[in-house]
């Protein structure tokens, strides 16, 4: 089973060509950087292309051949563009594993075009979405009925360079919700409450993620909050964040915490990713004030991602489910995640306990 994976040495990108290989597929590298491409490729035994993405005709040649393109090179709201033109041009599906707002919505914008080229357009199949959209679509069929939908999640291990970084270009946008359909900016720290997630309860306070575009495009619920949880420091700090939003988003400012990244964020070791784990808790109710609630537990973050990626991969190359641009949900199924090594999924927890 053969389709590209781009940007597959940086940190992602590495664990997704290992685990591609370690199921027996046979991927082709491909990034900008010839030494640590063939480097890589060189250990893995496959094959390695060397292009930029600002070399459209021979981005478009590297593509020719390929009947999917896995992307794994961030931040995406600089690489998903022309990579996305690259594929609508050649007919290659196109999967990411962003978590990007602004790069989900412009994706999903280009349903149309992308249906017309029978081409799928899938982005965020990485723990950046797969987990909480599957798990929201599970309790959104059960509930069909529902106008509000909750989701909030807690991981235990690093964060790499590429992942702070893309953090760092997201700090000056404040907070956001789905309200009526809807994305509304708020207050960063807008909301907090209480979960469980099956182990013991956590605060947990209101972030922009990924699935106020992909969880209300997957459930049709209009009303969507997500949630992670935090150190109190870190709580009681990002109120006030909201006052520096225009300092934070200043060209220099970011140029500065990305050279911090650079040089002092330390980088998730096989260790980390043994050790750490990933708990989602969701939440839907109606307006008559049912309600249910599901919880899952996975693996750390960025094995989480490595295998969910490599498993989306495997079923567009063996047949795309379908074409147009799609969550992970509506692409392979809400059950996708159930069938994910080490995920176990509870998706009707008793609300008195949730």
């Amino acid at each position: 089973m053969t389709y590209l994976i781009y940007g597959a040495y940086g940190y992602t990108g590495t664990l997704i060509a290992e685990r591609a290989v370690e199921r027996g597929h046979e991927p082709i590298l491909a990034g900008r950087d010839e030494q640590a491409l063939h480097r890589l490729a060189r250990r893995l035994d496959v094959e390695g292309r060397v292009v930029s993405l600002d070399e459209p005709e021979r981005l478009r040649a590297v593509l020719a051949d390929v009947p999917a393109v896995l992307h794994c090179a961030g931040p995406f709201a600089h690489t998903s563009a022309p990579m996305v033109a690259a594929c609508l041009d050649t007919g290659t599906h196109y999967l990411d594993v962003t978590g990007e707002i602004p790069v989900l919505q412009a994706l999903m914008d280009r349903d149309a075009a992308a249906a017309e080229r029978d081409t799928l357009l899938l982005p965020a199949v990485g723990f950046d979405v797969v987990p909480t959209d599957c798990l929201a679509s599970m309790l959104a069929g059960q509930m069909l009925s529902a106008t509000s939908l909750e989701i909030a999640f807690v991981g235990e291990g690093g964060v790499s360079t590429g992942t702070l970084k893309t953090a760092v270009e997201q700090m000056g946008e404040g907070g956001r919700v789905r309200r009526a359909g809807r994305m509304v900016s708020v207050p960063p720290g807008w909301t907090s409450r209480e979960v469980s997630f099956g182990d013991r309860p956590r605060t947990v306070v209101s972030i922009p993620w990924g699935d106020l575009v992909t969880a209300g495009r997957s459930t049709g619920i209009p009303n969507v909050t997500v949630y992670t949880a935090l150190p109190g420091w870190a709580r009681r700090l990002l109120p006030f964040t909201r006052y520096l939003q225009g300092l934070l988003g200043a060209p220099r400012v970011q140029a500065l915490l990305k050279r911090v990244v650079e040089r002092w964020a330390p980088t998730p070791t096989a260790a980390d990713r043994e050790r750490g784990l990933t708990q989602v808790w969701a939440s839907v109710r109606n307006d008559k004030g049912e309600r249910r609630v599901g919880r899952l537990r996975g693996p750390e973050a960025y094995a989480f991602t490595a295998r969910t990626a490599v498993a989306a991969a495997a079923q567009v190359v063996e047949g795309p489910p379908a074409v147009g641009a799609h969550t992970p949900a509506t692409a392979l199924g809400a059950s996708f995640v159930s069938g994910i090594e080490g995920v176990t999924v509870e998706a009707d927890v008793p609300t008195a306990s949730a």
